[in-house]
């Protein structure tokens, strides 16, 4: 009886620890606020001070992926209105803020363009791919592969005009699509345009008596299949 009467209470005690967990972690996400009302329904990515902050992602009468700040979109991000529009681009506290590309689901229509406090300025020349960022990489060429499968970028190194698929310390970050790596393909499939990657490895010097910190961030805006060659 007495053995009965304390496995009693230790589950009793048990259930309320996990009943007291559970209720913890429900009102930690729901502090964690979107202020724009229509994503403001549910929420799910980084949290700072009860607000979305970070990378996430916000549903409502319209959804939102991308970069949060202080509860509202801020940084690069994807918008879709219910009617099926989008804007894909550049956000400052909110508002369409910067360069993006704004899509018409009743029209088909694509603008590439400026916006300034949520308002259209100016269309601009939408460049087919362009480097933003590269760090002990000496050139990268795009080419588009007309005969492949649409939406993949095939990633391929190159020293010394010698090709090859793999490196060491590889990391592939993508806006979108998935990453793979072997002997035959390495790249991203499945992407969506406009996209945004980067790319992390390391090399022996040409002194052969060290490694290199090898990175290059690019974005590809024209949709299709592509080959990037990265010469190091």
């Amino acid at each position: 009886m007495i053995l009965t009467r304390i496995f009693k209470e230790t589950l009793i005690i048990l259930i309320l620890i996990c009943s007291n967990y559970l209720g913890f972690s429900q009102d930690n996400e729901s502090e964690c606020r979107v202020l724009l009302s229509e994503i403001s329904d549910s929420y799910k990515g980084g949290c700072k001070n009860g607000l979305a902050h970070g990378k996430g992602a916000a549903k409502g009468i319209d959804s939102y992926e991308g970069k949060f700040k202080k509860g509202l979109p801020h940084g690069m991000g994807t918008y879709t209105w219910s009617n099926g529009d989008y804007y894909d681009g550049t956000w400052k506290y909110g508002k369409r803020h910067g360069n993006g590309l704004m899509y018409r689901s009743d029209s088909k229509e694509k603008i590439f363009g400026q916006w300034k406090e949520d308002e259209f300025i100016k269309e601009i020349e939408l460049k087919p791919y362009e480097i933003l960022q590269r760090i002990g990489i000496s050139g990268c060429s795009f080419t588009e592969k007309y005969k492949a499968v649409q939406g993949s970028i095939e990633i391929v190194f190159s020293r010394d005009g010698k090709e090859n698929k793999k490196v060491d310390d590889l990391i592939i970050d993508a806006s979108s699509g998935f990453v793979k790596s072997s002997d035959r393909f390495t790249g991203i499939d499945n992407v969506s345009f406009p996209f945004e990657g980067k790319v992390q490895f390391t090399a022996v010097n040409r002194f052969n008596t060290g490694t290199i910190n090898c990175e290059i961030k690019f974005k590809i805006s024209k949709e299709g299949s592509w080959k990037v060659v990265i010469r190091y």
